[in-house]
Order: C-alpha cells, then structure tokens, then sequence
C-alpha cells in the first residue's frame, strides 16, 4: 500500500513538471494568421489635410503574402501591398511590408519600421510599447473588446480591438488610431484619425493645419 501510495505521488510530482504549450488559439496568435498565398482585400478612403486644404481618394488595397525568409530560426512573412483606384482596374505594386510572428508578439515592419501590433496572450486591458523594436518614441498600445460584431460568421467575442493611439480633439491636436483583429481572419478594420491644429497665425483659431484621415476596411480574404 505504501509502495502505491509512493508511485502515485511519483507521478503526479511528474505531471505537474511537464510543460504545457499553450495552442495558437489559446494565445490568440489566430487574430492574425499567416500563410503564403494568404491575401486581404480592402476599401480604403484616405483625406490628407493641409492649410491649403484637402484631398480625398478612395481606392482598393490588396495584401498578399507571397514569400518568407527565415533569419536565426525566425521567419519573416513578406507581403505585396498592391492597390487599384476601383475594381475595373488592375492592380499596381505599392510597397513589401513584412509580418514576423514569434512566441510573444506579432510584428509588422511597415516601410522598414517594425511595430510590435499584437502581444500574446490577446486579452482586454492588456498594454504593452508599440514602438519597443524601433527607435520612436514609447507608445502605448493597449486591446479593448468590440461593440459591433464586423464579420457575421464570427462570433463578437472573437473580435479584439487594438488601440494605438487614443488623444481626443483639443487645441493643439487630434491622434484616434484603432484597428480591429477578427480570428482566422486577421486585420479587418483600421481607422486613423491624425490631425494638427492651428494655434499661431492662423486664418482661424483651431484650423487643421496637417493631418490625415484612414478608414480601411476588409471586402474579401481567401487564400491564390
């Protein structure tokens, strides 16, 4: 009886030992999945402000992972940006960003500057320096949850929102910058709202003086 009493304990010491390796899921690394031939379609209306005035486009953005690299066991997703000003035209090469994924954090090198977009595990409350693996200044980011379910045949709990920048309007200036993660899906909405106010010589007190206005939202994911 003690000998069994004795293995017993033996093997439960054992099982508690053991590493557990939490799945993709349970980190949430499936808010942003990667796979070459993987893509993303967009509508996007961008206005750019100046003093001068504005500029409004609206035009379609394609992202498409077509390559990797692997770099010191890390591997780099590399992805064609392409954009066409509506559906009737063909596409047009715009720039390569890349996509690094690794046990803790999602990287996006955008024109060569890496922002750590997504830290796992995902959950609410959770904030962490956006800027950490380039040499801006620290930035907050930060998950919130969603009020408005975006992808019908995914359930509004699997939605995460990521806020990069979260300054309401006052004299000086307005930075409102979010994006919306959707399981197995990936980015399906980004919304910036980047703007500078007139404070000096001024035609009107509170003018824009720079600025711009994203809104980019998802139309068609699928795999070439």
């Amino acid at each position: 009886m003690k000998i069994f009493v004795f293995i017993g304990t033996f093997l439960f010491l054992i099982s508690c030992n053991e590493s557990i390796v939490p799945t993709k899921e349970a980190l949430g690394k499936d808010y942003y999945p990667v796979s070459i031939g993987q893509y993303r379609v967009y509508d996007v209306q961008e206005i750019n402000y100046k003093l001068t005035g504005f500029d409004t486009s609206f035009y379609q953005l394609r992202e498409t992972i077509f390559d990797s690299l692997v770099s010191q066991d890390q591997v780099s997703y590399l992805i064609r940006r392409d954009k066409r000003t509506n559906a009737l035209e063909q596409w047009s090469s715009d720039s390569v960003w890349t996509a690094s994924v690794t046990q803790n954090y999602l990287a996006i090198s955008e024109n060569n500057v890496p922002f750590m977009k997504l830290t796992f595990p995902v959950k609410i409350g959770k904030e962490w320096d956006g800027n950490s693996l380039n040499s801006k200044a620290a930035t907050t980011y930060y998950y919130t949850s969603v009020d408005e379910q975006l992808v019908d045949s995914v359930s509004l709990d699997n939605h995460i929102r990521l806020i990069v920048e979260d300054i309401a309007p006052n004299i000086v200036n307005q930075d409102e910058r979010s994006e919306i993660y959707v399981r197995g899906i990936g980015l399906v909405q980004k919304h910036y709202m980047t703007l500078q106010f007139c404070t000096v010589d001024c035609n009107e007190l509170g003018e824009i003086e720079a600025g711009r206005f994203l809104n980019q939202v998802l139309i068609e994911a699928g795999d070439e």
